[in-house]
């Protein structure tokens, strides 16, 4: 293995290997990106065993996409997989989270609707800041002034330097639908 790492020490190589069929690439990477992918999954509440379970899935995703022909690979191949792994990791520990909450909800029938209610506000809520950090930085600013600081459209228009209410109105609408856009492609 050692003699191969050596061989194969470029992410050019060893993407070259893969398209050929060479399998011994895969042991390459695996060999690469354990130590990192144990690390993160350890430190974000998971076990070793995940780690190299969810590495290995990781690596059977990365060999289907790297042998596709319209495949280009805009990054490392470790960041590709450390990628793959972290998103997968992600989904993971939130429907533990809402399998958890769910479990809390049944032992506590009587307060069931509004811990559900509560938990989808907050997951709700959590999708809403991540795409308004998507938005231009005046929409953030409109959007925050609105929503959050329950500013006018007079003091906002005098705040972001547009020239005046109406167009503060019409550039939240552009704003919001811009979100809403967002938020329902982060809901899929």
């Amino acid at each position: 293995m050692t003699r191969l790492f050596k061989l194969l020490k470029t992410d050019a190589q060893l993407l070259t290997a893969i398209r050929q069929g060479d399998d011994s690439a895969l042991g390459v990477l695996y060999n690469k990106n354990l130590r990192m992918i144990i690390k993160y999954i350890v430190t974000n509440s998971g076990s070793e065993e995940e780690a190299r379970e969810y590495l290995q899935d990781a690596l059977v995703i990365f060999w289907e996409k790297a042998r596709e022909d319209e495949f280009e690979l805009t990054s490392k191949i470790t960041t590709f997989i450390f990628a793959i792994v972290k998103n997968r990791w992600m989904r993971e520990l939130a429907r533990r989270k809402k399998h958890t909450n769910l479990e809390i909800v049944e032992a506590n029938p009587d307060g069931a609707l509004n811990a559900e209610e509560e938990y989808q506000e907050k997951e709700t809520a959590s999708i809403v800041r991540e795409c308004m950090k998507l938005l231009s930085p005046l929409c953030q600013k409109i959007m925050t002034f609105y929503y959050y600081d329950h500013k006018s459209m007079a003091e906002i228009s005098e705040l972001t330097g547009l020239a005046n209410e109406n167009v503060a109105k019409a550039k939240k609408y552009q704003c919001k639908k811009e979100l809403e856009g967002l938020v329902k492609k982060a809901l899929i």
